[in-house]
């Protein structure tokens, strides 16, 4: 989550003031320019030694030196006719030599900046608290040749080998000092870049020619001026006074592109605009790079890096608001902090977002007596204050600080609410700088779906579902009833049929179920148990159309009266390859609603192309079962596949989601984690034999069971079958004890009496009850504010396509960043491959894998991290994808009545015929018998 600048200030700062405002200040290795003559031996010594391995060590491939290309690029902006040199673009030009520079320095010592030279004073002379600069021992002769330090630094100026200066036989005051404007003599009353820079002031004419006249020597001669070492500073301060001129607290808009370069002609704004930064940019004939293009830097001089000046001691701090995210409200001049359409039971945050240009850091902070109250709140940083951290790597413009505001809306049934305006003021503690905000939220009711199942009842739902020992109608039948089960209240469910056509909810053969509300989240609900009823009247014959199955499910969402479900969506559940018109591809342009398809089989006997066409055109997506066998992760793949469907359409969150096996005498408990962001959980254990019994531990100690659940504000369900669920609010109360954030369980464990009978009753399956127990799969989601959503797109559905995973994460709303995404690839030879996701912007998460083989990929996405308060989460969820060798091209129809389909069907569902094929031995009239029903082939 961007929290952004809320760091602890870096230790063995001093303070100063200036300007009337107290800054934080760091000697060597801040990043801050300032007077040449003021900063410590130690760093003088130190950039000595920096510029003489330029000169001398440091090469470009070229072979040239780091030092004597300056020379080649600051000539070259003279000989090409650039307007560099007396133009408009003099002055920005100037800045990125300086800042190339100061790389180029920071490469050989990372802690130096470019300091600069104040022209006004005399730098043969020590400053109150400084040096002089001309000595033996840093920028050598004042006039002459230098011969110390520097002796190795040549000039190619005609009559001079050496660097020589002159300084002071020109442009000096009585005083010795250089005849210059002040600063405040400089800057104070010009409004404009143009006046500044064209005017005389920076220019070659004004201040910073005198400047240059006034060192004389090799510095006096435009062509050889940049093999001396001191013309840096010199260059550095016309630098800063623009600098200076741009940070001025009343006029934010001279840090913009907008309005850096007021005042120029449209002659010189379209050779700003449009002119690139040469000869960095490779157009002058002058490769600074040695030659190398991809080392061009290619940018006009509207770009950030020219416009946003770098650190100087004089750079006035300069805030703003940023109404792109704060609109300024007209009526009352304040800044809105909108929080729009929050749904009820929900908390949403939102910040008042500063912009803040400072070579110090700034504290930012809610003024004391004006924090809002319930349901709004100060969330982030902790007391409402934030710092804007002077970064001294840092060559961007402005910096933005955070102020986190909360909302909280209200319980179920209290929107629509239009909360607020709630006024709050912002301060900065150095400047006493102040801004006005104002807090406005509306609420809506929690969204609800209507959910239209499109059940698939051809022939082949007979056939067997895989190696499972279950057919496919008893697949669909046992998925679909746990969805019935587990659509939460106030959501509709609606069920229609299909074969050859298909069949509206009325039809007297083969009735379905209009789409109805869930008014209660029991088992018992009445709509629930119509649900059910229905789904367990699913018949299996006839042939195939997907397409009019859609059609009719299409129909019966259309006819919902507007305003009754907030969202739509259709769940089409077929196991076959459509050979009846309507086809999908007939109906595919007409789907208007949230679309998920899931193929009961492999991915060559379904439709895969076009489901997967429609799910993802319609923002659902395809699940393809594969042949299901006895294994657990294939004995729950469907109902999984439900339940990740429900909390799609419910938007509601998966948090864990184990399978495995428990036995008499064991005790298991299942981990998983909740944080403030949770505003309930629902605990969901299916499980194969109905001897368990289930209960929930809080962070605490504390255990919820059937029998003390209403203590707790808890609900257990069950359906004596193969269900159970807990539901409860967060935080879940019990007296004075409230548990919410931290590490729960749910504990499964066998209870024995239920246990024998079961073992009594089932005398074909005892042996795998005493050996392995019970397959359970527990299933634990919560409606919460932390939210993953998760996506799979595919290049194709051919071998080698690329399958992209995409997830997004958010927190309250914003981008959640303190997370990873662990991704485990079931490949379609069951091998298991891992890898983790990569996050390419805020909150977002993607990765790609080649899917080299034919079949079905399962994957199963486990995002995990730290909530704002540092609590840890997880979330979890399954896609899968599918490839295959013609899986680009539309699918063959096949009729579902071919005596080969009878045939296979047979056999594999016939355990007497498998054991005479295995054994070789077969007798014709078997298949007879068994094609023609005469009669059942004895078991073996």
């Amino acid at each position: 989550m961007p929290l952004n600048h809320t760091y602890t200030r870096k230790p063995k700062r001093v303070k100063s003031r200036r300007n009337n405002i107290k800054y934080t200040i760091m000697a060597i290795g801040d990043g801050i320019r300032r007077n040449i003559a003021l900063i410590s031996e130690t760093e003088r010594v130190k950039y000595i030694n920096a510029i003489l391995k330029m000169d001398t060590t440091k090469l470009f491939a070229d072979g040239v030196t780091y030092w004597d290309k300056q020379e080649e690029i600051h000539k070259n902006g003279h000989l090409h006719g650039l307007g560099v040199h007396g133009g408009i673009e003099f002055v920005p030009w100037h800045r990125a030599l300086c800042n190339r520079f100061e790389d180029l320095l920071r490469e050989v010592d990372p802690e130096l900046s470019l300091h600069y030279w104040d022209w006004t004073t005399d730098p043969r002379v020590a400053l109150p608290g400084g040096v002089a600069l001309f000595t033996d021992i840093f920028m050598d002769n004042a006039n002459g040749d230098v011969s110390h330090l520097l002796d190795d630094f040549e000039s190619s100026e005609p009559g001079h080998a050496k660097v020589w200066r002159d300084v002071a036989n020109t442009n000096a005051n009585p005083d010795g000092t250089p005849d210059v404007l002040s600063d405040t003599d400089m800057l104070n009353g010009v409004t404009d870049f143009n006046t500044l820079a064209n005017t005389g002031h920076l220019g070659n004419s004004g201040s910073h020619g005198r400047a240059h006249m006034y060192i004389g020597g090799s510095i006096f001669d435009a062509h050889y001026s940049f093999h001396d070492p001191f013309v840096f500073f010199l260059h550095s301060n016309l630098d800063r006074l623009w600098a200076k001129w741009q940070t001025d607290p009343d006029h934010p808009e001279r840090l913009t592109v907008a309005g850096a370069y007021s005042g120029v002609s449209s002659t010189d704004s379209s050779s700003l605009t449009n002119d690139n930064v040469d000869p960095w940019a490779g157009g002058t004939g002058l490769e600074p790079w040695a030659s190398d293009p991809t080392k061009r830097s290619v940018i006009k001089y509207t770009d950030l890096s020219i416009i946003i000046p770098r650190c100087y001691d004089t750079n006035q701090s300069n805030f703003y608001v940023a109404e792109s995210e704060n609109p300024i409200n007209a009526a009352t001049g304040r800044y809105r902090v909108n929080f729009n359409s929050i749904p009820e039971e929900e908390t949403s945050w939102r910040a008042a977002v500063l912009k803040v240009y400072s070579c110090e850091d700034a504290t930012f902070r809610v003024q004391a007596g004006t924090e809002p109250g319930a349901p709004f709140s100060i969330v982030f940083p902790p007391l409402g204050q934030a710092i804007a951290e002077h970064d001294s790597q840092a060559t961007h413009g402005y910096s933005e600080v955070r102020i986190w505001f909360s909302f909280a809306a209200g319980a179920v049934g209290t929107a629509p609410q239009l909360i607020g305006p709630v006024n709050t003021v912002i301060e900065c503690v150095e400047t006493g700088q102040t801004f006005n905000f104002e807090l406005i939220a509306d609420t809506i009711h929690r969204q609800t779906v209507a959910v239209q199942l499109v059940l698939d009842q051809s022939g082949s739902m007979s056939d067997p579902a895989g190696t499972s020992g279950l057919i496919r109608l008893q697949v669909l039948k046992d998925s679909a009833t746990l969805f019935a089960n587990l659509i939460q209240k106030n959501n509709g469910i609606g069920l229609i049929r299909f074969d050859d056509n298909a069949y509206p909810p009325n039809d007297p053969t083969f009735p379905g179920m209009i789409i109805s509300k869930v008014s209660s989240d029991a088992f018992t609900d009445a709509t629930r148990n119509t649900a059910r009823n229905q789904i367990m009247l699913q018949g299996a014959h006839g042939n195939t159309s997907i397409g009019d199955g859609i059609a009719m499910g299409k129909m019966q969402l259309d006819t919902i009266p507007a305003g009754t479900y907030d969202q739509k969506a259709m769940i089409v559940f077929t196991d076959g390859l459509q050979n009846q018109p309507q086809s999908i591809e007939d109906v595919a342009s007409s789907i208007t609603s949230q679309t998920f398809a899931i193929g009961l089989g492999s991915e060559t006997q379904v439709n895969t192309l076009e489901l997967n066409n429609i799910a993802n055109g319609s923002g659902g997506y395809l699940f393809v079962s594969g042949l299901l066998s006895a294994s657990i992760d294939d004995t729950y793949r469907l109902q999984k596949f439900f339940m990740q469907i429900l909390a799609s359409v419910t938007n509601t969150q998966i948090i864990k989601d184990p399978v495995g096996f428990i036995n008499i005498g064991n005790k298991i408990k299942i981990p998983f984690q909740l944080c403030v962001a949770d505003i309930n959980c629902r605990v969901i254990t299916l499980f194969e034999f109905p001897f368990i019994n289930v209960s929930i531990e809080a962070p605490d100690g504390q255990i919820t069971t059937p029998a003390n659940a209403a203590a707790h504000h808890a609900q257990f369900d069950n359906n004596d079958l193969d269900t159970i669920t807990c539901s409860f609010g967060l935080p879940i109360v019990n007296g004075s004890k409230k548990n919410h954030n931290g590490t729960w369980y749910v504990i499964l464990e066998v209870d024995g009496p239920t246990y024998k009978k079961v073992v009594s009753k089932q005398e074909r399956k005892n042996r795998q009850i005493i050996t392995k127990g019970s397959k359970y799969c527990v299933s634990v989601h919560s409606y919460s504010n932390i939210k993953m959503k998760a996506h799979l797109n595919q290049s194709s559905l051919e071998p080698g396509a690329h399958m992209t995973l995409r997830t997004t994460l958010t927190e309250y709303d914003v981008p959640l960043q303190r997370a990873a995404v662990d991704v485990h690839v079931t490949n379609p030879d069951k091998t298991i491959t891992n890898f983790t996701l990569k996050e390419i912007e805020s909150g977002i998460y993607s990765g790609t894998m080649i899917a080299a083989m034919s079949g079905t990929y399962h994957f199963h996405l486990i995002a995990s991290g730290v909530d704002y308060k540092a609590v840890s989460f997880t979330r979890e969820a399954i896609l899968n994808g599918s490839v295959f060798l013609g899986g680009n091209r539309p699918a063959t129809p096949v009729s579902e009545d071919k005596d080969l389909c009878k045939l296979i069907s047979c056999l594999v569902r016939d355990k007497g015929i498998q054991a005479l094929l295995e054994k070789k031995k077969i007798n014709p009239k078997v298949f007879t018998e068994c094609l023609c029903g005469e009669k059942k082939t004895p078991r073996q």
